[in-house]
């Protein structure tokens, strides 16, 4: 493995400002008690946890079958129903508070996966992560994200620590919660075959490090088989409501996406305005943005009826029909879709192996035909732990502002006023 980077000029900024063992566990642990408390006066199931808590319950009374509107394999519906059966508790807040011990183990993961190359800022980067606001509520509802986030995590993890069967039990644990999360077991597979190489040996001399490269993603590779029979035996991703699930790439989801990353990394995007000046005076970057405003403008669609239902209730939702309904607006928001894959072009992530997740978070983002914010937290949080540290000033100022975003959420969702 490449040897963690050298402390920067911003990494050496105000080292008192460092969060430690004691003090990351601290908040996180406050920050557990006040969501599971807040989520927990509501015993009425919030938007997908009456799906979930059904399945849980057919499997909890010996009911085999599958609920017509799992769409993901039941491996987390099982896990709980076990934990009901094994205590004889019945009701959404175990299960919640179930979702919540299993959460946990993400910020661990997160911790791990930034000191491998920045570890005067695990604590930090960890504590953003837990109080992100796109991802801080489902540590207390009945979801499969934080879950299959964690297993997503520990299987890149893993790879990078050269733990190739274990990245592999992850990756098809990962599978197994979400089938869609296959792409970045593909992205563990990716980082296992190029190694410790750099692109230009492999330039050199594909040919003597191809093979072992595959010997050693060979674990991985055969839960990539294992999907591809899965999919051929099920006739297709979805388990259940098949209709609405079908396997389809949609651009707009890369669009969105692309504005939820602009929002979520915002003090990083006007950190990078300095070095994104340079590339705005080539002829061939403005040509290139010019052509992919052409593109963006010409194929956004908002189709998915999923995507119609409970405006002013599910925020991205809200979002897309104002993008979808005022040409304006969808014009007016390529400024920030730019603007984040050019501060993506000029940020050195932590190995330049590391740049293949370019490639497959638009693939993991695009094939799902309905927009949703929560298909983003994989690619969000790989980038959270492998992107260049900002500075204490700016780092601080991220963790405030996804604290107070996250209250205003949090208020939003218990009152019943909107969901994510």
């Amino acid at each position: 493995m490449t040897t963690p980077t050298r402390a920067t000029g911003a990494d050496r900024d105000d080292r008192t400002g460092r969060f430690g063992l004691f003090s990351t566990t601290l908040l996180i642990v406050a920050g557990a008690v006040l969501g599971f408390v807040l989520v927990s006066a509501h015993s009425v199931p919030f938007v997908d946890e009456a799906a979930h808590t059904i399945q849980v319950w057919l499997f909890t009374s010996g009911k085999l079958e599958i609920f017509a509107g799992t769409t993901m394999i039941p491996t987390y519906h099982a896990m709980l129903a076990l934990a009901e059966r094994a205590t004889g508790v019945h009701n959404i807040g175990f299960l919640r508070f179930v979702n919540l011990l299993g959460g946990l183990l993400l910020p661990v993961v997160v911790w791990r996966l930034v000191a491998m190359y920045s570890p005067q800022e695990a604590g930090r980067r960890t504590v953003q992560w837990f109080y992100m606001p796109l991802l801080f509520p489902f540590f207390f509802f009945v979801y499969t994200d934080v879950w299959t986030l964690t297993t997503v995590l520990a299987t890149q993890l893993c790879a990078l620590r050269k733990r190739y069967f274990l990245a592999a039990f992850a990756g098809l644990a990962a599978t197994l919660l979400r089938q869609d999360m296959i792409v970045w077991v593909g992205m563990a597979w990716l980082l296992v075959l190029f190694g410790d190489s750099d692109f230009s040996a492999w330039r050199r001399g594909w040919q003597s490090l191809l093979w072992p490269g595959f010997v050693r993603a060979l674990p991985l590779f055969v839960v990539m088989l294992a999907f591809v029979l899965f999919l051929l035996w099920n006739h297709g991703v979805a388990v259940g409501d098949r209709t609405r699930h079908e396997a389809a790439f949609n651009p707009t989801n890369i669009y969105y996406f692309l504005v939820c990353a602009w929002l979520v990394f915002l003090p990083q995007n006007v950190r990078a305005v300095p070095r994104i000046g340079p590339l705005l005076r080539r002829p061939a970057c403005i040509a290139l943005l010019v052509a992919g405003f052409a593109l963006y403008m010409g194929t956004y669609a908002n189709t998915h009826e999923y995507n119609s239902e409970g405006l002013r209730f599910h925020l991205h939702n809200e979002g897309l029909y104002w993008l979808s309904n005022y040409p304006l607006i969808r014009a007016v928001a390529f400024v920030p879709i730019a603007w984040m894959v050019l501060s993506l072009c000029v940020s050195d992530l932590a190995e330049p192996r590391l740049r293949m997740m370019y490639l497959v978070a638009p693939l993991s983002a695009g094939l799902h035909p309905l927009i949703e914010q929560r298909y983003y937290l994989p690619a969000l949080t790989l980038f959270q732990v492998w992107r260049p540290t900002a500075g204490a000033r700016w780092e601080n100022a991220m963790l405030v502002g996804y604290v107070v975003i996250m209250l205003w959420i949090m208020w939003g969702t218990i009152s019943g006023r909107f969901f994510l």
